[in-house]
């Protein structure tokens, strides 16, 4: 088959879906969920944890919600912060579980992640303080893994 034969052919055939901003997340979020230990990967029955590579896709979904913002309908905005928030969150559980468990087994107490997740509690609540009226968003979550160009966002998250 010729290139050219490629481009005459219906577009109805083709098996894959149509490209979309939700198939794109959704394309970042499969790896992300394999990365966290929730999904198996292709081929195994079992899942294993990868956080580095959770990590990788999580921030190339920040990535992709820093570059993209305002430019979204509602719908994929939407497909995109449940997304994030979802995959931070498990994130966040999976690695406190594991450091928890290491810090047990190898009788050290505290990380550097516990500090930075309890500081985010307090960010995020705005009431700890007082300084700021509480957010009607879930802003805390949506926190980008990777630092923001200020060097301001939490690295450890």
């Amino acid at each position: 088959m010729t290139p050219s034969d490629t481009t005459t052919q219906p577009h109805d055939s083709d098996p894959w879906p149509p490209a979309s901003m939700q198939q794109l997340v959704t394309m970042c979020t499969t790896p992300a969920l394999i990365g966290l230990g929730i999904v198996p990967p292709p081929g195994q029955e079992e899942p294993s944890l990868d956080l580095p590579l959770a990590r990788h896709f999580i921030d190339l979904l920040a990535l992709l919600d820093e570059k993209t913002s305002d430019q979204l309908d509602d719908a994929d905005q939407q497909a995109l912060n449940r997304s994030l928030h979802e995959l931070r969150m498990a994130f966040v559980q999976i690695q406190q579980s594991t450091d928890t468990q290491t810090a047990t087994s190898d009788g050290t107490a505290g990380t550097q992640l516990e500090a930075t997740v309890e500081d985010d509690s307090a960010d995020d609540s705005h009431n700890a303080t007082g300084d700021a009226e509480p957010d009607t968003e879930a802003s805390g979550p949506d926190e980008p893994l990777v630092p923001d160009s200020s060097g301001a966002a939490d690295e450890d998250v």
